[in-house]
């Protein structure tokens, strides 16, 4: 083994062990103590105060305001909803209304303008009509072009135009009349969503109108409730109490009488002591 070389490792150094004595351990003891009654009173004593009066009623009270908290956020939710379907109900009528008189338009007018030929017509083009796909095109008017189209019944026509002019006005009508058919059904199926949706806002202002109802006649109730306990929390007169505002009221009235009796007799003397004067009087005159 050569000098210089170094150890791989160096010894591990041991830690010092605490010597404890027996007073210390008593002592940790006693502090570990003390926290664990500390912990087991608080424990004890949150025991009592939840098992109190003045707890219960505490938690009632708060029953009673996550119920009415519950309650006041339904109710802002149901508003919320109700004014939703109003708003859609009202949306969707507006809708309707302007599309039925675009289609009655339409029904009317259309298959007066088939009556007529147009400068953009190709009547050469009469077959080209059976290969139309849908009445898009047959109840689509002119696109605008320069110079503008111009519709136009010559006095005579042409064998072509009057065959032309025969089958435009069948596919408009029939094209017509289809288009307003599926409006109906279309129509129908929203009166029916536009009824669904104010029934539901009727509903809602139904409920909110008894809910009012009902609070206006809890206030009544509760108002009552503590007139009552009000008046027989008053304390009620004693039986010796009542016997001497009875004497009372006896000695009262027998003064008054006693009184009155006496301006009686005051009155008729002075009356009696004027009728001498005056026949003294008399006589000496």
């Amino acid at each position: 083994m050569d000098i210089g070389q170094e150890p791989d490792s160096q010894p591990a150094r041991k830690r010092p062990r605490i010597d404890l004595g027996v007073g210390e351990r008593k002592r940790g003891k006693s502090m570990f103590g003390i926290v664990l009654g500390t912990l087991n009173r608080a424990k004890i004593e949150d025991k009592e105060r939840n098992a109190s009066e003045a707890a219960k009623k505490r938690q009632m009270i708060d029953q009673r305001l996550q119920a009415k908290l519950r309650k006041e956020t339904d109710s802002v939710r149901r508003s919320e909803e109700a004014k939703k379907d109003r708003n859609a109900a009202n949306r969707k009528e507006e809708e309707l209304q302007l599309k039925d008189s675009i289609y009655k338009l339409r029904r009317t007018h259309l298959p007066l303008y088939s009556h007529f030929l147009c400068t953009s017509d190709d009547i050469q083009s009469i077959d080209s009509m059976e290969d139309q796909p849908s009445s898009i095109t047959l109840l689509a008017l002119p696109t605008r072009s320069h110079p503008p189209p111009l519709f136009y019944l010559p006095a005579i026509l042409t064998t072509a135009q009057e065959a032309f002019l025969e089958k435009r006005k069948f596919k408009v009508k029939e094209a017509a009349e289809s288009e307003w058919s599926t409006f109906r059904t279309e129509r129908t199926a929203g009166i029916d969503e536009i009824k669904e949706l104010r029934l539901r806002v009727a509903d809602e202002d139904a409920r909110r109108k008894k809910e009012k109802k009902d609070e206006i006649e809890a206030d009544e109730k509760t108002h009552v409730n503590k007139d009552e306990e009000m008046t027989s929390d008053e304390p009620k007169p004693s039986g010796s109490k009542a016997e001497e505002r009875d004497s009372r009221t006896e000695e009262k009235t027998e003064e008054r009488e006693s009184k009155t009796e006496e301006m009686e007799v005051d009155v008729g003397t002075k009356e009696e002591s004027g009728m001498r004067a005056d026949d003294e009087d008399a006589v000496e005159y």
